[in-house]
């Protein structure tokens, strides 16, 4: 079986917070998958967008040293299992399965989250959620899972409104299979207060919402904690809570 990959490297999660579903602060090797079908203004994995032009992948040679060799693409699925393998340091918290988007490639992922359950790792999905009739596929499968709800300043897709409703489904289908869940919504200066309070009615009582601000950040304390305050005032106090891309404070992939 065959994947279009970008890349496989050993580092910590900085995004999340402390809600439930979160691995913030924890060892995990990131599988990153190329291609994605959103165009968000703040993507930060840019080059991977179109998998068309992603013409080679790279893993880490020994884990956390930033040493990288390349392979072409498409990969071999055993490669990237043993790609994965080589980089357990032993206090792996999870896998990471991040983009792109990777349930763009449901079948290679399924097969690759299968392996990693022989192996005795949890599973965490990082995903846009865009795309729940392919997150089900995966769903029983996620131990974890960070899901996005797109704000309108990400510009997307022309249908926001739509596209956060299938996220909200995502989450639904995960969560019913057990997996521990969080929502990221990531926040601009320009980011409305009534579209925050409608991703809150639509998150509550089913996941807790991480607001994360972009990098770089464009948005006042007082503005983000203003966010903050109108999301918890509907979805509860302790369900709510910050996240920040901390990985780049630590200068780290």
């Amino acid at each position: 079986m065959k994947l279009i990959m970008a890349e496989v490297f050993n580092s910590w999660q900085g995004e999340g917070g402390s809600v439930e579903g979160s691995a913030f602060g924890r060892r995990q090797i990131f599988v990153r998958f190329a291609g994605c079908d959103l165009h968000c203004q703040w993507c930060d994995s840019r080059e991977y967008i179109d998998a068309s032009r992603v013409s080679r992948w790279r893993y880490e040679v020994e884990p956390f040293t930033g040493k990288f060799e390349y392979r072409p693409n498409p990969a071999e699925l055993d490669d990237v299992v043993n790609a994965v393998l080589r980089l357990d340091t032993g206090d792996i918290h999870s896998i990471s399965y991040t983009g792109g988007e990777p349930t763009l490639q449901v079948k290679p992922l399924r097969a690759l989250m299968e392996k990693m359950k022989e192996f005795g790792f949890d599973n965490f999905l990082e995903t846009h959620g865009g795309l729940p009739e392919l997150v089900k596929e995966v769903a029983h499968l996620t131990d974890y899972a960070s899901v996005d709800i797109k704000d309108e300043t990400a510009k997307a897709t022309e249908d926001w409104k739509s596209l956060v409703l299938r996220e909200v489904e995502s989450i639904r289908i995960l969560k019913e299979t057990g997996a521990k869940t969080y929502a990221k919504l990531v926040v601009t200066k320009d980011t409305k207060i009534e579209n925050v309070r409608w991703y809150a009615e639509l998150m509550k009582d089913l996941a807790p919402l991480v607001i994360q601000p972009r990098e770089p950040i464009d948005i006042t304390q007082a503005r983000l904690m203003e966010l903050y305050r109108e999301a918890a005032k509907i979805m509860g106090r302790k369900n709510v809570g910050l996240s920040f891309q901390v990985h780049k404070y630590l200068n780290v992939l």
